[in-house]
Parts: structure tokens; sequence; C-alpha cells
């Protein structure tokens, strides 16, 4: 009996085409993971520098509302005079404001 050489070349061709795939698919996965990889990179660089906007705005804001900014442009601009005289305080005592919520309180009763 002659043995018969399709099942040998049957074989062969099903490791052939089965190693074709698996090479396949590393190379697509390799592919997805590389682009992955530099949308990560991208996406990094994007967040460093929004996160560096953000740090001069902070200091724009700082800049803009300080206090020297602000009393310069008050008195250039606007003409405004700092008070030379302490504020007026006025001093009233605790018992004298209870007092004056009961006589308040009486009066919507």
């Amino acid at each position: 009996m002659k043995k018969s050489v399709k099942p040998l070349i049957v074989f062969v061709v099903f490791i052939f085409v089965s190693s074709t795939l698996l090479i396949l698919l590393y190379v697509g996965i390799k592919l997805e993971c590389e682009k992955l990889t530099k949308e990560k990179v991208l996406t990094e660089n994007k967040l460093v520098e929004v996160k560096n906007w953000k740090t001069n705005l902070i200091a724009q804001d700082q800049a803009l509302s300080s206090e020297e900014r602000i009393e310069a442009i008050a008195q250039n601009e606007l003409g405004m005079v700092r008070r030379t005289e302490p504020p007026i305080v006025f001093k009233v005592s605790k018992v004298r404001i209870e007092e004056i919520s009961k006589a308040i309180e009486k009066k919507y009763e």
C-alpha cells in the first residue's frame, strides 16, 4: 500500500495558514498598541499645555487683582484719595442689643 501525500500537504498548508494568521494578528495588535501609545503621549502633552495655560491665567488674575494695581488706578485714573483719618467705629454693648431685640419682639407680637 502506498501512503498518500495528501494528509501531509493538508497539514503543511494548515500550519502555513495558521502561522500566517498568527503573524498578521500579532502585527495588527502591535500597530494598535503603537497607535494608542502615540495618542497617549499626545494627550499627556495637551494636558501639560492646559495646565500651563491655567497657571498663566491664575497669574494674570492675581496681577490684575493686586491691591497695588487697584490703588494706582483709583488714584491716577479716578482721582480717589486714600483716607487719612481712621474709620468711624461704633461700639454697642451686648446688653443694649438684647434690649432692642426684646423691644422689637414686643412690638410685633
